[in-house]
């Protein structure tokens, strides 16, 4: 409360221009201290948000090939940045091909994360193109490992899908 030169009492109210700053400033420094951190959390979330979406397609892939008793391709381009999973719908042609497929599910990764390589068995590692790997009606995959690049300098996530479960397994990588 404050006295005037008249002697009325007033009430101060609100807050002046050097408080004001001062929060301010303080805010910033906050903000400045903490945002790589923030910026390193939210990088390895989407990095492990990347693994898990391969984890549970890998499942989806098993289930509709023994549901359905038709294998299910498991295809990852690694120019296009996408995974798509193809059910084979039977070998009606003469020839004994596949006459039909259906495309299940096609995933887009995240323009943050690069997709370093794909190796499907015993191969060698692919870098450039498309991958495929199978998944068959009696609940087996062929085994692969495919292994992600981060946003963060040398942070990278491999998933290897072991054949027997057909379940795909996370590891952190430096690259």
């Amino acid at each position: 409360m404050t006295i005037s030169a008249t002697g009325n009492k007033h009430a101060r109210a609100g807050f002046s221009l050097i408080e004001l700053s001062i929060v301010v400033f303080i805010l910033a420094i906050v903000l400045a201290v903490s945002m790589p951190s923030f910026i390193r959390s939210y990088n390895a979330a989407t990095l492990n948000e990347t693994g898990r979406t391969v984890i549970t397609s890998c499942q989806f892939a098993k289930l509709n090939a023994v549901l359905r008793q038709q294998k299910v391709a498991f295809y990852i381009d690694l120019d296009k940045r996408t995974i798509s999973l193809t059910q084979f719908a039977g070998t009606n042609a003469p020839d004994g091909s596949d006459s039909s497929t259906v495309v299940l599910k096609t995933i887009e990764i995240s323009p943050r994360i690069g997709v370093s390589s794909v190796q499907i068995g015993d191969q060698p590692a692919e870098q450039r193109g498309q991958v495929e790997a199978t998944f068959y009606p009696n609940g087996t995959c062929d085994a692969f490992t495919v292994t992600f690049r981060g946003a963060e300098k040398g942070s990278g996530l491999a998933i290897m899908v072991d054949p027997v479960t057909c379940r795909g397994m996370p590891w952190v990588v430096k690259l």
